[in-house]
């Protein structure tokens, strides 16, 4: 995914792209997501959830596969010369992965029975956190044995692509009575202006849209802080991912009960300024103090949950019963939107004053006191806000996306794949 680490990586510290350049590739998954909400009405018409999974899917490898067999021969010092070809790249992957994600979310929920989906999808996240663990570990040995060559990279691409085509294969053996149900249906149109009359889900939203911004702007660049201005290597990096990962892990026992006993804004409060109020930390990092990253990753894996428990939760206790997924899109679709332009002017201002300025370190450090200190300000916007009455987590997979995004890119890996289960097991 454009932002995390290993793709930083290889786009910044190996050929060498500009700021502005990279920024704009970060941008590209949250602009595939807004654009589920107009494309969504028009792909029912032609796909159905099914076929939009296998098809884009095998596109999506298909892509990944090409990328890991040309990373060889692109130039190394021509870095304006091969980011035109990236962003053409990472366009199509995005486009397909974003539509794969919205494929399954509709498929999966027609052949795993209501009464299972808590069990089924808690063993499933169990596998993933395990396999996101050993693939992390992977990529520290690749590193570890040459940190600056080209084969690791090439190696996780084509370690990953081998996975993803096992996972395709193995989706063929799903077969259902509901193979052919439609993506959506016809009162599309009615259900988003319903979602749009709701009490407190505008106000919700604008609050997702304003922290999505925010982590938007400065998360996709931490890694690239990290390497050009720590002198962080990728298999540290790669330690702290898996220190967050494991945090977060814990956290998603713990901060679920609070919810489920206190309700949604006070969890999702807490949990967002205890996370960020650390985050001024990284104004006062320098080379010779790295090791402060492994506390900050271990607070802030377990903290971001609270977070990212607390807002899904609260999406859908304000959410209308009868539009849900209408009402998940619109939010998806306004989220992403600001979660796409921050990277993109982030981008643009650390390649002005970086490359133009001469800036150093403290251009960084800025970014990161006006990042936090706009986060905490925005949850004043949460004092408009009237949580109804609290109901269980359920599980709508996909709801949620451009925040997992922005978190997994950050540190915690897991999000990526976090599912949301029902309070009551079967």
């Amino acid at each position: 995914m454009p932002g995390n680490f290993v793709v930083a990586g290889l786009l910044t510290q190996y050929f060498g792209i500009d700021k502005a350049a990279y920024g704009a590739i970060v941008s590209l998954p949250a602009w595939s997501n807004a654009l589920q909400i107009i494309l969504i009405p028009w792909l029912a018409r032609f796909l159905t959830p099914k076929d939009l999974t296998l098809g884009l899917g095998w596109f999506n490898v298909g892509l990944w596969s090409m990328l890991a067999a040309v990373l060889g021969y692109l130039p190394t010092d021509d870095a304006r010369g091969v980011a035109p070809l990236f962003i053409a790249f990472f366009v199509l992957s995005s486009l397909s992965h974003s539509f794969v994600g919205m494929g399954w979310t509709s498929w999966v929920r027609d052949w795993v029975p209501q009464e299972v989906r808590g069990s089924y999808f808690g063993l499933r996240n169990r596998w993933l956190s395990l396999v996101t663990i050993c693939y992390l570990l992977l990529a520290i040995t690749f590193f570890e044995v040459a940190e600056a060559a080209l084969w690791p990279y090439q190696a996780l691409i084509i370690t990953a692509v081998f996975m993803r085509y096992g996972s395709i294969i193995w989706q063929y053996g799903i077969r259902t009575r509901t193979d052919h149900s439609d993506l959506v249906n016809e009162s599309w149109m009615g259900h988003l202006i319903e979602c749009l009359r709701a009490p407190g889900l505008m106000a919700y939203i604008l609050f997702s849209s304003w922290v999505s911004f925010w982590l938007g702007f400065v998360g996709p660049f931490v890694p690239v802080f990290s390497f050009e201005e720590l002198g962080v290597d990728p298999s540290m990096f790669t330690s702290l991912v898996i220190l967050g990962t494991v945090s977060g892990i814990l956290g998603w026992a713990y901060w679920g009960r609070r919810a489920d006993r206190l309700g949604s804004i006070p969890v999702l409060a807490v949990g967002l300024f205890l996370w960020e109020i650390q985050n001024y930390l990284w104004a006062v990092l320098y080379p010779g103090n790295v090791w402060l990253l492994y506390p900050m990753f271990l607070w802030g894996g377990f903290f971001s949950v609270a977070y990212f428990l607390g807002s899904f939760n609260l999406l859908l206790n304000l959410l209308p019963q009868k539009t849900k997924l209408a009402g998940i899109s619109l939010n998806l679709a306004i989220t992403s939107i600001a979660a796409g332009i921050a990277p993109i002017i982030a981008g643009f201002l650390l390649a002005y004053f970086l490359e133009e300025r001469q800036g150093g370190i403290e251009v960084y450090r800025i970014g990161f006191v006006i990042k936090t200190t706009a986060i905490l300000l925005g949850l004043l916007i949460l004092r408009k806000i009237r949580e109804p009455n609290r109901s269980g987590r359920t599980d709508l997979h996909g709801s949620m996306r451009t925040l997992r995004q922005l978190l997994a890119i950050q540190g915690p890996g897991f999000f990526s794949n976090l599912t949301h289960l029902n309070k009551k097991k079967p």
